[in-house]
């Protein structure tokens, strides 16, 4: 992956640092593997941050940062990846795991409209709460496979067509 248009959007490690809000983890931003921009730890920290995006309602970046220092994964990717979900994505994405946990389970699928209009909305969360949680597993795990397979199939793609760029340039000349 080309390092120079990743590093243009992400923060460097002295304002990481100088942040008032992650002064207080000092000496684990030391370490160089956090900031590694190869493949793996790329791929990796991708992976954990859409896992975490979609499965935990709350607290999302920092399950995703210490998942990131425990795997050794890129610590930036992890944190920011978590915004897949936020305000205007959450609705469908409870909805589609809903959907999809009934249909795992094997469950009929409720009319959610209507106890929503109702205001029943502690009997709708008590109904709806297991084929949700299942849902919800099953679509961060898919998402979290396609999101490393995807770096890595990107990665691949990229070198394939540098090299063949490459070889034309040196046909040409």
């Amino acid at each position: 992956m080309r390092r120079g248009i990743l590093r243009r959007w992400l923060p460097t490690e002295a304002e990481l640092r100088n942040n008032r809000a992650l002064r207080w983890l000092g000496p684990l931003l030391d370490r160089p593997w956090l900031w590694r921009s190869d493949r793996r730890s790329l791929a990796v920290g991708l992976a954990i941050g859409v896992f975490f995006g979609l499965s935990i309602p709350f607290a999302q970046g920092l399950f995703a940062g210490a998942s990131a220092v425990l795997l050794r994964a890129n610590l930036p990717i992890a944190v920011l990846a978590t915004f897949i979900s936020n305000p205007f994505t959450t609705p469908a994405i409870l909805v589609g795991a809903y959907f999809t946990g009934a249909y795992a389970l094997g469950e009929p699928v409720m009319e959610i409209w209507n106890a929503v209009s109702s205001g029943a909305w502690l009997e709708l969360f008590a109904d709806i709460g297991e084929p949700l949680l299942v849902g919800l597993l099953l679509i961060s795990s898919v998402s979290a496979v396609l999101a490393y397979a995807g770096v890595h199939a990107f990665c691949r793609i990229s070198v394939i067509f540098r090299m063949r760029r490459r070889r034309l340039r040196r046909q040409a000349g």
